[in-house]
């Protein structure tokens, strides 16, 4: 049966792992004494109650949480025997915390002292496991716990000590918390200790056989706060956190994770003259609440158009209607219609530049789940038919992109400098022939010429002296004229 519940609550967180709650749907139906109240659901993630769940507080012996999950994570073999010694038992003196009586010199194994330490809420068997863990150091242990919330994504809790008594920068939220529950609850081990009503711890070397009732009054059938659905975890009390409850509940196949932190720490009167525990009292009404009014129920169907996109290239149509992914159902009060919940796409989500083809069922886009103005949850979109693509769109599409891409601004850029090449050799080889022209009519010039040589010139001076001489007047025929 153990087994069974623990593989239950492991499929519940698997499922909500993808849903992030946002707002808490239900405050307005409840008024919470407590400072601190954080309900979930586990089934689908949906924040039920919500009142301070990021405030940084005080956790008490929820603390106890934590160093049971690291101590199951670092210990292989539980029935490991630990001896007791009085220095771990010393680091607790004086602060009249909750023990089970432990002594120095007594051998208990790592699942005992688990047992005293959950069961009992005894601060000495965290302390003993703490030392032992950290490799005979409770500091180092303490560097694992926060090592530990990290890797839950836990942002803002920080630990000082195994156990939770009160002291400065030793705080959590609830919202931290529920990360660090919801991982243990896939751990059986830890289901089985936190969910026992009761625990006999055998005779060891120190003492006899003796049986320890749960701190949390909500397992016991005696008790005014005894609610058969609950499972456990752990309880809390200190001067700074007040009356704290973590706890998780199953019915009828729905799961619920309450956490109440800062009950007040001075327990109302009955008229009867008894006393009144605000977590115990709150946390099983929250319970009964939500099992009577909250139901699952379907909002959507894959066949439900939520909206629709504009999709290019496409045959015959312009446009692709999207669809819930799958059936989605909320967490819905009873006397509530379906109707009362409204799917809102999320407008950057959506797909852009969408060209076809496209399949149906390809995710799209993603809407949020919306009840009283809340976000419930959020949900995939997809195409809800196939979109053919046109040839001759498709054809159309590709030229244009052609003559856009880089490809193509690459190609003319080419060309544009083969151009210009072409055109600089075709001016230079245009240049060299008018030069060879000019050179070839020089040397037809200069080859018609009388070549420039001595014999020449004076041939030519007496030639030019004949001709001279023949046009100069005869100085003795002048005189014979005269005389």
């Amino acid at each position: 049966m153990k087994k069974t519940l623990t593989f239950i609550f492991s499929f519940l967180i698997l499922l909500s792992v993808a849903v992030i709650p946002v707002h808490a749907a239900y405050n307005n139906e409840m008024d919470f004494t407590s400072d601190i109240v954080y309900m979930e659901s586990l089934d689908k993630g949906t924040v039920i109650f919500n009142k301070n769940s990021s405030q940084k507080t005080a956790m008490a012996s929820l603390t106890k949480i934590t160093t049971a999950l690291v101590v199951l994570e670092n210990c292989k073999d539980l029935n490991k025997q630990i001896t007791v010694s009085q220095k771990v038992l010393d680091t607790l003196a004086g602060t009249n915390s909750s023990t089970a009586g432990i002594t120095a010199g007594e051998q208990l194994t790592i699942k005992q002292l688990l047992y005293l330490m959950m069961v009992k809420s005894a601060n000495e068997a965290s302390s003993i496991l703490a030392d032992y863990v950290g490799g005979g150091s409770i500091d180092n242990f303490i560097v694992m716990m926060n090592d530990f919330a990290k890797a839950r994504g836990c942002t803002n809790t920080h630990y000082v000590n195994p156990h939770g008594l009160d002291a400065d920068n030793h705080y959590t939220t609830a919202e931290d918390l529920a990360k660090i529950i919801k991982y243990g609850l896939k751990n059986e081990m830890f289901c089985e200790i936190v969910g026992s009503p009761t625990y006999t711890l055998e005779q060891t070397n120190k003492r006899k056989t003796v049986t320890y009732s749960n701190t949390n009054a909500l397992l016991h059938s005696y008790s005014p706060y005894y609610y058969e659905y609950c499972k456990g975890i752990k309880t809390g009390t200190t001067d700074n956190a007040g009356q704290c409850l973590a706890s998780v509940a199953t019915k009828n196949g729905y799961s619920y994770l309450c956490i109440i932190i800062s009950g007040p720490n001075k327990e109302t009167t009955t008229s009867s003259g008894g006393y009144v525990n605000i977590a115990f009292k709150e946390t099983k009404k929250a319970y009964e609440w939500a099992f009577k009014n909250i139901k699952l129920k379907v909002v959507a169907k894959p066949t439900d158009v939520v909206t629709s996109i504009d999709v290019t290239l496409g045959k015959n149509t312009d446009h692709v209607r999207l669809v819930p992914k799958e059936e989605s159902t909320a967490l819905m009060p009873t006397n509530v219609d379906s109707s009362a919940i409204l799917i809102i796409p999320i407008k950057d989500s959506l797909a852009k530049d969408v060209k076809a083809p496209i399949k149906a069922g390809e995710v799209l886009g993603q809407a949020q789940v919306m009840y009283a103005e809340d976000v419930l949850y959020t949900i995939d979109l997809v195409a809800g038919e196939d979109v053919s693509r046109s040839f001759l769109a498709y054809l159309g599409y590709l030229i244009k992109s052609f003559f856009k891409s880089t490809l193509m601004k690459l190609v003319f850029f080419l060309f544009l400098i083969v151009a210009v090449v072409i055109l600089v050799l075709h001016f230079i080889s245009k240049a060299k022939k008018k030069q060879k022209s000019i050179h070839m009519v020089r040397m037809n010039t200069q080859k018609n010429q009388p070549k420039n040589n001595p014999k020449h010139s004076n041939l030519k001076t007496t030639s030019k002296q004949k001709k001279l001489q023949s046009q100069k007047p005869n100085k003795n025929m002048n005189n014979k004229k005269r005389q």
